[in-house]
C-alpha cells in the first residue's frame, strides 16, 4: 500500500458528505423500521450493530462494502443511498453540480448518479476508485447487463473468474449476474462510468 495522503477538501465537498450521511441515516432507519431491529439487520448484513446505530444518527463512516451489504439486506437499490437532488432539478437534465453523490472519505471512493434518479430503466454511475483499492472483498452481482468504460487511469476487472486490465478508453460489457468487482493496482485514482440495465441492485456475496 502507498503512503497515506492528506487530501484537502473545500466547503462544497464537506457539505456533500454531510448531506449524504444525513440522507443515508434517515433512509436506513426508514427502511429498517417495522422490519428489523438494529441487531437483526446487523446479523443479516454482517456488520456491527454499533455501526448501524452510528449511521442512523448521521455520524457513521461506512465503507463501500458496508453500503453494498446494507442495500442487499434491505432489498433496496444502491442508488437509493445517493443524496437527494435539488428541488429544482429537471427530470431529464442533470447539471454536473447537481448530481446525486456518495463520497466515502475513509476509502477515497466517490460515486455520482448520472441519470436524474434511480427510477429509470437505465442506471449510469460515475465512480472514482482510489489508488490501491482492492474490490475482491466486495464481489457483487445483479440482474441484467452492465458496461463499464474507464475514463482515466487503469483498473483490473474481475468477472466470473476472468480478469481484464482496462486502460483509458477501454470498455467491458458482461452478464451482471456473474460475480464482479474492480481493483486499482496503481498509485493514482481511476475514474470509470458504469452503465447497467436494469439499474443495479448491487448484491454483495
Amino acid at each position: 500500500m502507498g503512503s497515506t495522503e492528506v487530501v484537502k477538501v473545500d466547503d462544497d465537498d464537506t457539505l456533500h458528505r454531510n448531506l449524504w450521511i444525513t440522507h443515508l441515516g434517515a433512509m436506513l432507519k426508514e427502511q429498517r423500521a417495522g422490519r428489523f431491529t438494529v441487531e437483526e439487520l446487523a446479523d443479516r448484513a454482517g456488520v456491527s450493530a454499533g455501526l448501524i446505530s452510528q449511521i442512523e444518527r448521521g455520524i457513521g463512516n461506512p465503507s463501500f462494502a458496508t453500503l453494498l451489504r446494507l442495500a442487499n439486506s434491505l432489498g433496496v437499490p444502491l442508488a437509493s443511498m445517493f443524496t437527494d437532488p435539488s428541488e429544482t432539478q429537471n427530470h431529464m437534465l442533470v447539471r454536473r453540480a447537481d448530481r446525486r453523490r456518495i463520497e466515502i472519505p475513509s476509502q477515497g471512493i466517490v460515486m455520482e448518479l448520472i441519470v436524474p434518479d434511480a427510477d429509470r430503466k437505465l442506471g449510469v454511475i460515475n465512480m472514482t476508485i482510489p489508488a490501491h483499492f482492492d474490490g475482491a472483498e466486495v464481489p457483487h452481482s445483479h440482474e441484467g447487463e452492465e458496461c463499464v468504460v474507464v475514463q482515466t487511469g487503469s483498473l483490473v476487472a474481475s468477472v466470473g473468474g476472468q480478469e481484464f486490465t482496462l486502460g483509458e478508453g477501454d470498455s467491458l460489457t458482461y452478464d451482471a449476474t456473474l460475480p464482479h468487482w474492480w481493483s486499482n493496482l496503481t498509485d493514482t485514482a481511476a475514474v470509470m462510468v458504469a452503465i447497467s440495465t436494469p439499474p443495479s441492485l448491487g448484491k454483495s456475496h
